[in-house]
């Protein structure tokens, strides 16, 4: 546990400072009280003084490290789920709807006042076993697919702000990636 609270004491410091230098804000104070005694700006202030939020992905893993969720429900204004609301993870079986691990992430970012992008509805990765071990007609597929999607837009209806749709369907060289969903 030490090395863990170590490296996420590390991890954020650079965080930090990675992040104010995205933003443009490397002179801005982050972590310490400003010269005058004042309470310095988190990120997700100093991003929204320029027109952005700023997010973080995480895993329910993360949540259970004290220090890494303290931070998150600190310095971020925004999360995405990293896996818990990949279709491996909400539709396990088919049509057995599991949002246990989305839920969790989504609860954790109400309870810290930050918004949720959903994550990802469409993707050639991460696919339940039932899913790419069938043999689907291309309507069957179009009817599963439309029926995945809206179950899950549906159950996340008022807590998710934005969804990532369709995440990574082409190739590096801009040709379409080869996958259930293509074929």
């Amino acid at each position: 546990m030490r090395t863990s609270a170590r490296r996420v004491r590390v991890g954020s410091a650079a965080l930090a400072a990675s992040a104010a230098l995205l933003l443009g804000l490397a002179a801005a104070p982050t972590a310490q009280a400003g010269t005058d005694g004042a309470k310095a700006k988190t990120l997700h202030e100093l991003a929204r003084e320029s027109g952005r939020y700023f997010g973080a992905a995480v895993d329910n893993p993360e949540l259970a490290d004290t220090e890494f969720a303290d931070l998150l429900g600190t310095e971020f204004s925004q999360t995405t789920p990293g896996n818990g609301m990949k279709w491996y993870a909400t539709e396990p079986q088919r049509g057995v709807f599991d949002f246990t691990a989305g839920d969790e992430i989504v609860n954790y970012a109400r309870a810290n006042g930050l918004k949720v992008r959903g994550h990802t509805l469409l993707w050639h990765s991460q696919l339940p076993d039932w899913l790419t071990s069938g043999t689907w007609t291309a309507d069957e597929l179009r009817s599963i697919l439309k029926n995945h999607i809206t179950k899950v837009v549906k159950h996340y209806r008022g807590k998710v702000f934005a969804w990532d749709v369709a995440n990574e369907i082409m190739n590096e060289d801009g040709t379409y990636r080869e996958n259930i969903f293509y074929r």
